[in-house]
């Protein structure tokens, strides 16, 4: 029995070795379409014999076996919307050799799997805007939230405007957690509400879509105020506009109602920081976030080898393929959650995290010594020793009387005051502020 990744692997390997061979092949793409079957769109140089032609579906049928399509286009024949269509694959595909590329073809999940995108807007530390902050695990549990409770915190106590935007909409949290306070209702609508509304109403109230949260912090400073966007309304109605909502990458020239909500939140709060609470594992939204949506990239994990292998995903999107497309890797801060309290413990676990997070960071995060000693455009393994490098992680200890909270009131001033907590939040805020450094 032929497996798909084994087809998958067998007809990238046989065609490009037919390609580098047939010289009267100019180019060809090799397309895994929806439904898991193989095809290939070729460009045949003028004059090329049949046999070429009637070879090709020779070796995709040895090599994909039941996979394989059936289906040969041959793209210097064609004209017109055929013609614009095979381009078109040839410039999503990612490169196999110079010739030979492979186009992914998929259902969901789009912004996992399609060309990594840039932030709404320029990098903060050269515009003065507002950093894009996503806090992501690929397991829950390890204290996510909390964590960007105790940010959103710390930066309201020195009087900075932070907005918080639950993009945990699979198992909404950040927004109740940070609610308006005890017996006050938050906002009625959210995300999901926004997602759904902005593409049918084309402008909507902003008021309508976030509450203020009022917490405690303690003296001197009492009171702070954040303003978070909840996902929604966890009622009857919920289910039924999150089905409906498209996560997907939109058409070109046209620009995704999360992007809008991100824009709208910057011209109408004015924040200084914006920070994503992103769902636990390869979700929709995780996916959106992180193809280059945030600026910096907060990623949780513990030692176990579920928690690496999805890390190893997630690096792999924010730094190598970004780096063979000749693009910077993306911000990013290791978190090792939920660390043992008792010390010899503690000491072990963070010796063989540091060591799995080099080993991974290595493979798939930093860019090779570059020939030139002055470039300076990627991460490289040379920055590895350096103390606030990315695979550098900020170990966050397991904290008991945080693991019944009922509402924010009751933790706001030791989300505040908690020394583990107040290092991560300085390491995140070094990123785009020099005083922090």
């Amino acid at each position: 029995m032929k497996h798909w990744d084994e087809a998958r692997s067998h007809s990238t390997e046989r065609l490009r070795d037919f390609v580098d061979r047939e010289s009267r092949i100019k180019r060809a793409v090799l397309i895994d379409d929806i439904f898991g079957k193989v095809r290939v769109v070729a460009w045949l140089e003028p004059g090329c014999p049949p046999e070429v032609r009637s070879e090709i579906p020779e070796l995709m049928k040895e090599a994909a076996g039941p996979f394989w399509s059936g289906d040969l286009w041959i793209a210097s024949d064609a004209s017109g919307v055929d013609e614009a269509v095979y381009e078109a694959a040839w410039d999503a595909g990612e490169e196999v050799t110079p010739r030979l590329r492979r186009s992914d073809r998929h259902r969901t999940r789009g912004f996992w799997l399609d060309a990594p995108i840039e932030p709404p807007w320029s990098s903060p530390d050269r515009s003065g805007l507002p950093p894009i902050v996503a806090f992501y695990s690929f397991k829950g549990g390890v204290g996510r939230t909390t964590a960007l409770a105790s940010f959103a915190l710390q930066r309201a106590s020195i009087g900075e405007r932070v907005v918080v935007v639950d993009l945990d909409l699979e198992a909404p949290g950040a927004g109740v957690f940070m609610s308006p306070g005890e017996g006050v209702p938050g906002a009625r609508w959210g995300v999901v509400d926004y997602l759904l509304e902005r593409p049918l109403l084309g402008k909507v109230d902003l008021r309508d879509y976030y509450h203020t949260c009022i917490a405690r912090v303690g003296s001197p400073v009492g009171e702070v105020e954040v303003l978070v966007v909840p996902a929604g309304s966890v009622d009857q109605n919920y289910l039924g506009k999150l089905a409906r909502i498209d996560l997907e990458p939109p058409p070109p020239g046209e620009v995704h109602p999360l992007l809008q909500l991100l824009l709208q939140l910057k011209d109408e709060l004015d924040p200084r920081w914006v920070l994503l609470d992103c769902r636990a594992g390869l979700s929709e939204a995780a996916g959106f976030v992180l193809s280059g949506l945030a600026h910096l990239h907060v990623l949780f994990g513990t030692p176990s080898e579920q928690s690496w292998r999805g890390l190893e995903v997630v690096l792999e999107r924010l730094g190598a393929e970004r780096i063979r497309r000749s693009k910077p890797q993306v911000e990013c801060l290791l978190v090792q959650a939920m660390v043992p309290a008792h010390p010899d413990t503690a000491a072990l676990a963070k010796s063989e995290f540091e060591t799995e997070a080099l080993d991974r960071f290595t493979k798939l995060y930093y860019a090779a010594e570059p020939e030139d000693p002055e470039e300076d455009r990627f991460w490289y393994v040379r920055d590895i020793d350096t103390e606030d490098a990315p695979h550098v992680p900020v170990p966050v200890p397991y904290k008991e009387a945080l693991a019944f909270i009922r509402s924010l009131d009751q933790v706001a001033s030791s989300l505040c005051d908690d020394e583990e907590l107040r290092f991560l939040a300085s390491r995140i805020a070094s990123r785009f502020l020099a005083e922090e450094q």
